[in-house]
């Protein structure tokens, strides 16, 4: 690490630039569990406190925790820490003109370990002609984190490796099963009993879910084809998240999101969590 010695003779881009890299390496620390060196950080925000290219709010707010920290340096919880260094943090990304992105966020570390020794719950996800890497990111995302057996995409997806559906993905691009092939996988036992979410189908709180199989997920413009849409309501259904308000549609990744919620409750054995509340 940088002697904050070093870090006060560094140009001035790139000096603020190297302490904002700092402030949120310390809050990944956290983040990960790791021991943090409170003297290093005491000094960092001592200098981010004299540096008059900060705001005032930035200064004020490293002064204050530079000085709690000096009287007593386990005054904050872990937790609490954190949330001052991820506001310090976002003061500073705006001083320099850094916009923020989801994947700019410091998530905790994934509980692969755990991930590896639990069975792959029997659901799987055919991606119809999703076009929107983000869409396709978040949904991977969601998949490693319920646990899906497999994600089958279509050959006119947005690629899984795209440089935003790899962000959006964080990380789950390389531990999810996934693979892009034609809707004729669907053919396979391997599919299970088939169902979609689409709009006019059966409220999500009605729904009776299969015990196994596949959900089919539209394009964000034309929804799922209608071969597929035809197949699966003569199969398992088709299934919609009901929507009182003005908006006529979800993002797909956000209505994958309430699915699996309620897929994973109504299936027995495939759950952790509290019951579904009606």
């Amino acid at each position: 690490m940088i002697t904050l010695r070093k870090l006060s003779t560094l140009p001035d881009g790139t000096r603020h630039r190297k302490a904002l890299v700092l402030v949120r390496g310390y809050e990944k620390q956290l983040a990960a569990g790791e021991v943090v060196d409170i003297n290093y950080l005491t000094g960092l925000l001592g200098h981010l406190a004299s540096d008059d290219f900060w705001e005032s709010g930035v200064r004020e707010g490293a002064a204050e925790l530079a000085r709690l920290l000096k009287a007593s340096p386990s005054v904050f919880s872990e937790p609490e820490l954190r949330r001052d260094l991820n506001r310090l943090g976002h003061a500073m990304a705006s001083a320099l003109g850094k916009e923020w992105a989801d994947w700019d966020a410091v998530m905790p570390p994934d509980r692969l370990s755990a991930a590896s020794d639990a069975l792959p719950r029997p659901f799987r996800i055919y991606l119809d002609g999703l076009r929107s890497p983000f869409n396709v990111g978040s949904i991977l995302r969601t998949s490693m984190a319920f646990n899906l057996e497999k994600v089958w995409i279509s050959p006119d997806c947005a690629p899984p490796d795209h440089r935003r559906s790899v962000r959006s993905a964080m990380g789950a691009v390389e531990t999810v099963d996934w693979s892009v092939t034609e809707p004729n996988v669907l053919d396979g036992r391997d599919a299970g009993t088939l169902f979609a979410l689409e709009l006019g189908g059966t409220p999500i709180k009605d729904f009776r879910f299969p015990d196994a199989g596949t959900v089919i997920l539209g394009s964000e413009e034309l929804g799922v084809r209608p071969e597929l849409l035809e197949r699966a309501s003569t199969e398992g259904g088709i299934v919609s998240i009901p929507l009182p308000g003005p908006k006529a549609s979800l993002i797909v990744g956000v209505a994958f999101g309430i699915l699996m919620e309620h897929w994973s409750r109504r299936v027995p054995g495939t759950s952790q969590v509290f019951p579904l509340a009606e």
